[in-house]
């Protein structure tokens, strides 16, 4: 266990916190490094694949540079977090470029870096991104983000895979996107993605995700 209390007084990893404040000027923020490569240790052996780690929910240098340091990529929703990725020593081939909205200028950025893909969320994206990869005589690597029109049955606000969510392409544009990739000359499409949020209590509802994912793969092959 990192945190425990002995005598009434908070320890992580042994450190008492109450000695920490009185070297440390507070406020201040603690982490556990043990913790964190426990964490990934786990999840690394339970999927056994690659593991990107999502710089959205904690971008602090030290976590990007340490869970780098154990082999994870990035998830990185803006042109600032790929940055930071970089800086942390993550190789380009193992940052995904995620987000709705992104600007010529990021897309640009991203290319130049040569990140491993940039995931796309709308059928107008795919576009954009193919003419930006022409200009730059460049070959885009990306990922195809669905909308699987999923309710996570999780707060409202958090919620990212119902069709009126803003994030994704519906599911009835996949033969779209079929019929428009062949006229797509500057990009290499990697996969599929989606996301429905988080906070999620039923597992049932992950089967129904990798049962509808699994249908879309079947489609685009």
């Amino acid at each position: 266990m990192t945190l425990y209390f002995k005598n009434n007084i908070p320890f992580v990893e042994g450190v008492s916190l109450n000695d920490l404040t009185n070297t440390v000027e507070t406020p201040f923020y603690i982490y556990s490094q043990k913790k964190i490569i426990d964490s990934y240790e786990y999840i690394k052996k339970t999927l056994n694949t690659n593991i990107y780690y999502a710089l959205k929910a904690n971008s602090n240098q030290a976590i990007v540079s340490l869970l780098k340091s154990l082999g994870a990529g990035a998830d990185a929703v803006s042109v600032g977090e790929i940055m930071r990725a970089l800086e942390a020593g993550v190789n380009p081939n193992k940052i995904i470029f995620e987000g709705v909205g992104k600007s010529k200028n990021d897309i640009e950025f991203a290319l130049h870096q040569k990140i491993k893909q940039i995931n796309v969320e709308s059928v107008e994206e795919l576009k954009l991104i193919n003419n930006i990869a022409g200009s730059l005589k460049v070959i885009a690597n990306i990922g195809i983000r669905l909308n699987p029109d999923i309710d996570a049955l999780t707060l409202d606000k958090i919620s990212t895979g119902r069709k009126k969510d803003k994030f994704g392409i519906s599911f009835d544009k996949i033969n779209t996107i079929c019929s428009l990739i062949p006229n797509y000359q500057n990009l290499n499409i990697k996969g599929i993605s989606c996301h429905i949020g988080s906070q999620i209590n039923d597992s049932s509802i992950y089967e129904k995700v990798f049962l509808k994912m699994k249908k879309a793969s079947e489609i685009m092959e």
